[in-house]
């Protein structure tokens, strides 16, 4: 009786070990790809949370595999990258994605007028502007699976900047083709790098300022290699970040793990989103506080206006360059 009851045990555990390791055999695979300062709150925050709700959403049917740092794709090929397929998901610049969709070029223009909290309480899924973007990314190959802001553009310099004539002819990083733009209108010498580059480029003089996102301009340490730092607070335009899924495979799960990617990925943003409007105030503090001289532009005033005045040619020249749609988008939101 007793060899017989070991025996039924054994049994048992060895179907349960076989049932477990079949799951584990056909559980979906999927690899996510960030760039920058694996600090930055745009990885920090969200990869390790969208993570564990991919997990709990899927019921475990799909694992997560990270690559952080540019390992697996670098800031600038993401937008070849994931229709291609080299990585499943990846964080992006979706300005990056200008060369493929023009549109996205209005992001970094001053018409796009929203705060960071609009952006927190709004652009989700079923959102206008993220419901366009999502159809423009799915014609190139890609699924907007998460859209946010993280912050207006700062410009981290070895020269100060008291008024737009500041810029004239200083070589300066800009991070996308929108904000070479806005660099340009300024009278700077834009040059687009990738994140990586940016502080041996400024330690080495390569360039004399960098725009960046605050937190990736603190994460990354830019002000150990600068004196300024100028926060334009929304007159230079802002960036807007994203998470995009290759299509293909997106299109290969079924209906509940695509529901459970799309789900786990807007809790992780908005985790994320509220953790960067929390968190801007103290950023600032962090880079006054190395020594740094900060300039923050006041909204609506001396400064501000300046600015927006230099602007002017390049917001008039964005509502005869972009769609009308993706324009009555951002109007209607």
């Amino acid at each position: 009786m007793i060899r017989k009851l070991l025996k039924a045990s054994a049994t048992a555990i060895t179907a349960t070990a076989f049932t477990l390791a079949s799951q584990a055999v056909s559980a979906e695979r999927l690899s996510l790809s960030s760039w920058g300062s694996p600090k930055h709150f745009q990885v920090a925050e969200f990869v390790p949370v969208f993570k564990k709700l991919l997990k709990e959403k899927s019921d475990g049917e799909i694992r997560l595999k990270t690559f952080a740092g540019g390992e697996m794709v670098k800031q600038q090929f993401v937008s070849t990258a994931i229709p291609q397929g080299t990585v499943d998901i990846s964080l992006t610049t979706l300005d990056n994605w200008s060369g493929r969709i023009s549109d996205v070029g209005i992001l970094s223009t001053p018409l796009w007028d929203k705060s960071m909290e609009w952006t927190y309480q709004n652009l989700r899924p079923g959102n206008k502007v993220f419901d366009y973007f999502d159809a423009q990314l799915q014609k190139e190959g890609a699924v907007l699976l998460a859209m946010f802001d993280i912050g207006p553009p700062v410009v981290t310099a070895n020269f100060k900047i008291e008024g737009p004539e500041s810029f004239k002819d200083m070589p300066i990083r800009a991070l996308s083709k929108g904000t070479a733009e806005v660099l340009q209108v300024l009278g700077a010498a834009p040059t687009i790098m990738g994140v990586g580059d940016v502080y041996s480029g400024l330690q080495r003089g390569t360039v004399k300022g960098s725009m960046s996102g605050l937190g990736g301009a603190v994460g990354l340490k830019h002000y150990e290699v600068t004196s300024y730092m100028f926060v334009p607070n929304g007159v230079m335009g802002t960036i807007i970040d994203a998470y995009v899924m290759n299509k293909d495979k997106f299109d290969s799960l079924s209906p509940k793990l695509q529901k459970a990617v799309m789900e786990a990925a807007t809790e992780a943003r908005d985790h994320m989103q509220k953790f960067a409007i929390d968190k801007m105030k103290s950023l600032i503090d962090q880079v006054r506080a190395s020594g740094n001289v900060v300039t923050v532009v006041e909204r609506n005033g001396e400064l501000w206006n300046s600015f927006a005045k230099k602007l002017e040619p390049l917001t008039l020249a964005a509502k005869s360059t972009y769609s009308k749609e993706v324009q009555a988008a951002l109007a209607e939101d």
